[in-house]
């Protein structure tokens, strides 16, 4: 054999060696590039989770806002009423205006507990426990029942005030 055979021979052993390498080497960065893959889409879940949860917070929150300014013009209008009455039609008057100023004062204690569930939410330790996760999503779904149910609440007293409106003498 001469001189460039056997160099022609080593550099093809050299090369298939390097194939055969690479070729055990794939395999094995297909599964580490597949789990950062699933990771990467694992973090990018959460992340949406986090914002949609967080919208659903603003959400809740701008109607907690609402439902404690609506109570106080309630309780004004209850307010302004009892200007008007006497006796018993009175008393019943300020019964209204407190319950209505009861609703406001549960509506901002809502907001401020859920500005409290905001911030925990934003803790980026909380979006790896899904158990606590569940649990704040859990409040949040309460928070909201409770929102609604004082809406409710103010609806009934809306139509109490428009009934007691109708019936005091020049006050509509």
């Amino acid at each position: 054999m001469t001189k460039n055979t056997l160099r022609t021979l080593s550099l093809a052993f050299v090369a298939s060696g390097l194939a055969l390498s690479q070729a055990h080497a794939q395999p094995q960065r297909q599964p580490q590039q597949q789990h950062a893959t699933m990771q990467q889409q694992q973090q990018q879940q959460q992340q949406a989770t986090m914002q949609q949860q967080m919208a659903q917070m603003q959400q809740l929150m701008q109607h907690s806002d609402q439902i404690a300014q609506r109570a106080q013009r309630l309780s004004q209008g209850f307010a302004q009423q009892m200007e008007r009455t006497q006796g018993a039609a009175r008393q019943q008057q300020q019964l209204f205006q407190q319950m209505c100023d009861s609703v406001n004062v549960s509506a901002r204690e809502a907001r401020q507990n859920m500005d409290r569930i905001h911030q925990m939410l934003q803790d980026p330790a909380l979006a790896q426990d899904r158990d606590m996760q569940r649990d704040m999503d859990r409040l949040r779904e309460h928070v909201g029942t409770m929102t609604t149910s004082m809406e409710q609440i103010l609806n009934t007293m809306d139509q109490v005030e428009q009934r007691l409106r109708t019936r005091i003498p020049g006050s509509h």
